[in-house]
C-alpha cells in the first residue's frame, strides 16, 4: 500500500532512525528517502536529476554571454528558456513535493558566471514563510566545479539552528552586523565549512536555514558557472523579513509569481501570527498593474 506523504520530510527529524516508515512514506523513491535523511541531518542533499545536457549548456551560454561584469542575473527565465526549463524540471519539482508534502513553487532564479564570495548566510534572513521552513534552494553546477573559482561554502547541520529575526541581533538595520553575528556562531557552535565541488548537472538542495555563502576567488581566471532556483511550498504564508516589523507582529507579505505556471500565489495569510502589512498589499497591487512579470 502506498502512503500519501503529507509530511516536510525535509525539515522535521520526525523520522530519523525509522528508516523503514520513512521508506514507506516515500515507497519506490529510494533517492528521495536518502535525500530526506540527508536534509534531516545535514541541511543539505547533492542530488543527480538527469538534467539535459543541452539544458545545461545552453544555461552555461546565456550566463556567459550576458554576465558582463554584473555579480548575478536575476530571474533569468524570463528571457531564456534554458533557465526556466531548469527551475521548473518536471523530476526536480515531483522530488521536491514529495520531501515537503506540498507543491513546490519556482519563484526566482539567481545565474551566476564567477564565485560570489557572498559571506555566510540563511536565506530565511531574506525570504521566509508561515509555517517557516517551506522554502529551499536548488543550486545546479552548470559547469564543472575547480577549485579556486570561490565554490559555494556551507556549514552541515547549521540548518538546526533557531531562524534569527533582526529584532534578536545587536544591531537590527546594519546587515554587516548580522554577517559578524552569523561567522561568530558557526565558530562558537563549532560547525564545519565544506565546499559544493560539483560536476555539472549535478544539484545541491539546501534546506531554508542552512548557512552558506561563497568563498573567496583565489584564481581571477576561473569561472563558478551556476544557477540557482529558490521555491516556496503551496498552503504557507510568504513573506519578506527585512521589511517586516516580526517583533511588532506586522509581516510584509508576498505573493510570489509561480514560473511554471503562470500566475500569483496568494499567501494563506491565516498562518501569520500577525497581521499583515498594508504597504505590502499595495505593493502587490502596484506589481500586478505595472506587469512587471509576464
Amino acid at each position: 500500500m502506498t502512503i500519501r506523504v503529507d509530511k516536510n520530510l525535509a525539515e522535521q527529524p520526525l523520522f530519523e532512525g525509522e528508516a523503514p516508515l520513512l521508506e514507506a512514506l516515500v515507497e519506490g523513491h529510494p533517492e528521495v528517502a536518502a535525500a530526506a535523511h540527508s536534509l534531516q541531518r545535514d541541511g543539505y542533499a547533492i542530488v543527480d536529476f538527469g538534467f539535459d545536457a543541452g539544458v545545461i549548456e545552453a544555461a552555461r551560454r546565456y550566463t556567459f554571454d550576458r554576465m558582463g561584469t554584473a555579480e548575478r542575473i536575476q530571474d533569468a527565465w524570463r528571457s531564456n528558456e534554458a533557465v526556466k526549463s531548469l527551475a521548473t524540471n518536471p523530476a526536480v519539482m515531483q522530488f521536491l513535493e514529495r520531501l515537503y508534502g506540498r507543491a513546490p513553487i519556482p519563484f526566482q532564479t539567481l545565474n551566476f558566471k564567477y564565485g560570489t564570495e557572498q559571506r555566510t548566510h540563511s536565506d530565511t534572513y531574506h525570504f521566509n514563510s508561515v509555517p517557516e521552513r517551506f522554502m529551499c534552494g536548488v543550486w545546479v553546477a552548470l559547469e564543472d566545479i575547480e577549485a579556486g573559482s570561490g565554490p559555494l561554502h556551507y556549514y552541515a547541520g547549521s540548518h538546526k539552528l533557531p531562524v534569527f529575526q533582526r529584532h534578536q541581533l545587536p544591531d537590527a538595520q546594519d546587515y554587516a552586523a548580522y554577517e559578524a553575528f552569523v561567522a561568530a556562531r558557526m565558530a562558537a557552535d563549532g560547525f564545519e565549512r565544506s565546499n559544493a565541488m560539483l560536476k555539472a548537472g549535478e544539484a545541491l538542495i539546501w534546506s531554508a536555514n542552512l548557512f552558506h555563502g561563497g568563498d573567496p576567488r583565489t584564481d581571477a581566471e576561473a569561472t563558478r558557472c551556476s544557477q540557482v532556483n529558490h521555491y516556496f511550498f503551496e498552503e504557507c504564508a510568504f513573506y519578506t523579513p527585512l521589511a517586516s516589523d516580526e517583533e511588532g507582529g506586522e509581516y510584509f507579505v508576498r505573493e510570489p509569481y509561480n514560473i511554471g505556471e503562470k500566475r500569483f500565489v496568494r499567501s494563506n495569510t491565516a498562518h501569520l501570527p500577525g497581521r499583515a502589512s498594508w504597504k505590502s498589499r499595495l505593493f502587490q497591487r502596484l506589481r500586478i498593474a505595472a506587469k512587471w512579470l509576464p
